[in-house]
């Protein structure tokens, strides 16, 4: 009985010598434009925990308060909200950023549970996802791209994971439907070259869905019904006629009138002014039937010849040539190589023009006319006089474009006399003949533009 007591009495000290488990202190923190890394010293200080702040963490001013929460519970928060994470080493706890702290310690088990997870790609690219995902998901989140396997590695929370999932089949679906029940569809074309169109369609459509078959003039096109239908109805809404236009082109020499000084043909009337052709640069006139009349009286009375007469059709901004002469070829040494090079130089009446209609009928057209002729030759080598404009100008339906002012002056000195007897000083002036002319003419662009 007397043990029993005792036994009792003993028990019943040890019990009350034995110390209570404490519960975790609850922090409360108040900060207002304070530093990251005093906000983390403090926690420490309050918590009485090993904290310490990494050198990857970024001076940032912060504000936050915190009321009756624990260390874990404030811990937690901090790291959430600036992009943070923590690594326990024994008793110290460091604290840095979260990428940083990812690729430092990867196998850490305070990450709440980190996953990595394989994603392949069956249309995208890795490179071409990885900064829309890294933008997409929480900071801190490793995202690999694997070239080789054509997959993305993402390593996270589970939660992070999860959205990477649903970010990666939907960024890696097939571009406009392409490779979904892909099927193929020919487009054959009427007016417009099926190149061409693939090329105006470029951008509109990714460019693997269109393939041109000029052989056949159609555009084959490759996806799903919907990129079928897309494509099929913008080839049809660019496969109109397009509009031609054709010119009708006269080029005149016009010689002088005797006793005059004005060149060309006398043009009047409102806006224009009156006067020789060659006073002006160009001049645009609806009195085409007048001014052919002159033209062909002038040929008449031999004071203007016809160099060329030529007619040229071309669709709606599409340029078109024309040459009236001759290809005259020019060789030339290489001193390095020895090797000759052939250049041909265009002798005759030349003309590049291209025309554009607009909707009110009116036609602007870039005109380029050319004249030339071979003066001589130097050393085998052609000397060779131009005469050219350009320009772009604006009209109606058959009004007629003028462009002169492409004089030529040539004084030529020509001497006939008997040999040995010509070169006699003084005496040989009886036999010999000099012949002094000077030709003085205009070459002149007459243009006439008829919508077909």
């Amino acid at each position: 009985m007397i043990r029993r007591t005792l036994a009792l009495a003993l028990g019943f000290a040890l019990l009350l010598n034995v110390p209570s488990i404490a519960a975790p202190p609850r922090l409360s923190i108040d900060a207002r434009d304070t530093d990251l890394g005093d906000v983390i010293r403090l926690l420490a200080m309050q918590s009485g925990t090993n904290l310490v702040p990494d050198g990857s963490i970024k001076p940032t001013r912060v504000t936050l308060r915190l009321h009756d929460v624990s260390f874990d519970e404030a811990l937690a928060t901090i790291a959430q909200a600036y992009g943070l994470q923590a690594h326990r080493d024994g008793r110290i706890i460091i604290v840095g950023d979260a990428a940083v702290m990812n690729r430092r310690y990867p196998d850490d088990e305070l990450k709440s549970g980190t996953k990595t997870a394989v994603f392949p790609l069956g249309h995208a690219q890795p490179e071409e996802l990885k900064s829309s995902l890294t933008d997409a998901l929480p900071a801190g989140t490793v995202v690999v791209c694997d070239k080789r396997t054509a997959s993305i590695i993402v390593s996270g929370s589970a939660t992070t994971v999860e959205r990477a999932r649903r970010l990666i089949a939907a960024l890696d679906a097939p571009a406009n439907g392409v490779g979904a029940a892909i099927s193929f569809a020919a487009f054959h074309l009427r007016n417009l070259k099926a190149s061409d169109a693939v090329k105006a369609l470029k951008g509109i459509v990714p460019d693997n869905a269109l393939v041109a078959d000029d052989r056949q003039n159609a555009v084959i096109v490759a996806g799903n019904r919907e990129l079928q239908t897309a494509a099929g109805a913008l080839l049809a809404s660019i496969d109109n006629p397009g509009k031609q236009v054709m010119f009708e082109v006269r080029v005149a020499d016009l010689a002088p009138q005797i006793d005059s000084s004005n060149v060309g043909i006398q043009v009047g009337g409102p806006g224009f002014g009156s006067g020789a052709l060659g006073q002006v640069p160009y001049l645009i006139t609806r009195s085409s039937l007048m001014i052919n009349a002159q033209l062909n009286a002038l040929v008449q009375t031999g004071h203007a010849s016809i160099l060329a007469q030529p007619r040229i059709a071309t669709l709606n901004n599409k340029e078109a040539t024309l040459l009236v002469g001759e290809t005259y070829p020019v060789v030339t040494t290489n001193l390095q190589t020895g090797y000759p090079t052939v250049t041909n130089i265009d002798i005759g009446v030349k003309l590049r023009l291209t025309p554009t209609i607009g909707d009110d009928g009116s036609i602007t057209a870039e005109l380029h006319p050319e004249y030339s002729q071979i003066q001589g030759f130097n050393n085998s080598f052609p000397i060779v006089a131009n005469r050219r404009v350009d320009s772009t100008l604006r009209v109606r339906d058959g009004e007629t474009i003028v462009l002169g002012g492409l004089f030529s002056d040539i004084d030529s000195d020509t001497v006939t006399k008997l040999p040995f007897l010509g070169d006699i000083p003084v005496l040989g002036t009886v036999f010999r003949n000099r012949q002094r002319s000077h030709t003085h003419d205009e070459v002149v662009f007459y243009i006439t533009p008829h919508i077909l």
